[in-house]
């Protein structure tokens, strides 16, 4: 629920406040093109994610829902490690939110064995 919060509060915010949700990530925003395709993953895909999640997260019984949304935390978090060990850029705030993806991604995929077959 955690997780689906946060992604909902992004992608609402990059309605309110497009130029400085960007920046929080190092993007510069330019002409239509760069709207439309920030827009489509920071708000759209983003939106989706929180829908996954948060009603992963209002249906606890469901395993694999759960087990799906953990994956992709665990996943947007190895890649962030992949990109600190490729690209040679390691920014605090990032290092402290991939660690943050890991714990939670663990939480969700280990945290539940009695519900699993």
């Amino acid at each position: 629920a955690g997780s689906g919060l946060t992604f909902l509060s992004i992608a609402l915010g990059t309605l309110a406040m497009p130029a400085w949700i960007a920046a929080q990530y190092g993007y510069a925003l330019g002409g239509p093109e760069t709207m439309n395709e920030y827009r489509a993953v920071f708000l759209g895909f983003w939106l989706g994610l929180a829908a996954t999640m948060l009603t992963a997260a209002r249906r606890p019984t469901e395993v694999l829902l759960g087990d799906l949304c953990g994956l992709m935390i665990g996943l947007q978090a190895l890649a962030r490690l992949l990109s600190f060990a490729l690209d040679g850029s390691f920014s605090l705030k990032f290092g402290v939110v991939a660690l943050g993806e890991l714990g939670t991604a663990a939480l969700i995929l280990l945290g539940r064995p009695s519900s699993r077959p």
